[in-house]
């Protein structure tokens, strides 16, 4: 299909549905990724204002659609009760020593994670998003690695505060976010809350 230049493209946003932390996690997550740039790899950390754990994302999608992401989400958490999750865990796919992903992971409550989120993937499916290809792994991505320099040290870092527990938090609500990307990274917004229990 070609498009007319006489026709503007519909709007879009850039949009996903994730798991807000509170400001105590965000605070934890915040000294984990301190004490891995005293590595100096050549990481770009996500802002600890930024961080959540992505349920599904969605893209672009046009502004019009959202209306019907709402519905699909909001049918998804009806009756499902909020539980308490907790992080603990730090790793790197597809491995520590060659880093592409630095992660936290889910010690408690992964399995009411994984059941969440399939009933968000069936419900978005419906609406015509596609399901993800790879299974759902409960985490929470902290920085991608940008080159290979004082990637051993950042390996190091990583096995040595493994198995450290990083706090919990009761997940009450899920949320539709807004990316919106600027030079300075990205900004998140809320577009849509969806309570749980």
């Amino acid at each position: 299909m070609t498009l007319r230049p006489d026709r503007p493209l519909p709007p879009t946003v850039r949009a996903f549905v994730a798991v807000n932390l509170d400001s105590e996690l965000k605070e934890a997550l915040a000294l984990v990724q301190e004490r891995l740039k005293a590595t100096r790899a050549d990481v770009g950390w996500v802002k600890p204002e930024n961080l959540h754990l992505t349920l599904k994302f969605l893209g672009h999608v046009e502004e019009s659609r959202c209306d019907l992401i709402v519905e699909a989400v909001g049918a998804a958490t009806q009756g499902y009760g909020s539980f308490r999750f907790a992080l603990g865990g730090l790793g790197a796919f597809p491995q520590p020593r060659a880093a592409r992903v630095v992660w936290v992971g889910v010690s408690r409550g992964a399995e009411a994670l994984a059941a969440l989120q399939a009933r968000v993937e069936a419900g978005l499916e419906l609406v015509g998003f596609a399901r993800e290809e790879r299974p759902f792994t409960a985490h929470l991505t902290l920085g991608r690695v940008r080159g290979p320099a004082r990637r051993e040290q950042l390996a190091v870092a990583l096995t040595s505060m493994a198995a450290e527990a990083l706090g919990e938090m009761v997940v009450d609500r899920i949320e539709l976010m807004k990316s919106d990307l600027h030079p300075a990274g990205a900004r998140y917004s809320v577009l849509q809350s969806f309570p749980l229990g």
